[in-house]
């Protein structure tokens, strides 16, 4: 699954919700505090990563998530 996907169904965002890469906690419907818990969970599970307590707390943007999944080894976003 594509991280954008991922997102959506986290959410529940409808297709009709753009999401750009500055899109993050407090920019986009749904990803508040426990979205953001709730997001970070299903990356994890989804692209087998674990992400660190820094590392949570520094994800301010989908361009951010992208970037750690990056530097995980992740190629397929």
């Amino acid at each position: 699954m594509k991280l954008e996907e991922l997102l959506r169904d986290t959410l529940f965002l409808p297709d009709s919700v753009q999401i750009t890469d500055e899109a993050g906690p407090g920019r986009l419907e749904g990803w508040d505090s426990l979205g953001h818990i709730t997001l970070i969970s299903a990356v994890e599970n989804s692209f087998n990563v674990s992400f660190d307590m820094d590392e949570i707390i520094m994800i301010e943007s989908l361009n951010d998530l992208k970037r750690l999944l990056l530097l995980k080894g992740v190629k397929d976003i």
